[in-house]
């Protein structure tokens, strides 16, 4: 599963070529006991960037709503974002519900930088370290 988010365009794009995705590693978070619904982590190596660029791409199912963290890394966490949507009515009722944004947090703000940077190692930490170092190579 591919998440196209809001960074993607800001950070994964090197010159005038389109940076490729190579899925590393993917966690299914039913069994970290994060998500009832279901829901994953996702590892991404990012090809065509200097320096190489990892990503983490999370996503929460819910029966109202679902919330989506995107974050980029190299050495440091680059650029991060969490999303959280809410359908109008519950999928169980209606499957094709379209769902409203109602939160977004970005790393503008002091707030928003910590808040993610916990979120980051939470989700980071859930990856081996030698897919974390492989994905990190190149």
């Amino acid at each position: 599963m591919i998440i196209c988010g809001a960074i993607g365009s800001a950070v994964l794009i090197s010159g005038t070529a389109i940076a490729q995705q190579t899925v590393i590693q993917v966690i299914d978070l039913s069994e970290k006991g994060m998500s009832t619904e279901g829901g994953e982590a996702t590892l991404y190596r990012v090809r065509n960037t200097r320096p190489t660029i990892c990503k983490i791409d999370v996503i929460h199912y819910g029966e109202t709503g679902r919330s989506i963290l995107e974050f980029e890394f190299g050495a440091k966490l680059n650029a991060a974002e969490a999303r959280e949507y809410r359908y109008k009515v519950p999928l169980a009722e209606d499957p094709h519900a379209k769902p409203k944004l109602i939160k977004a947090v970005t790393m503008a703000t002091r707030e928003g930088r910590e808040t993610l940077q916990k979120e980051f190692e939470t989700y980071k930490s859930f990856f081996s370290a030698s897919d974390l170092e492989k994905c990190l190579e190149g």
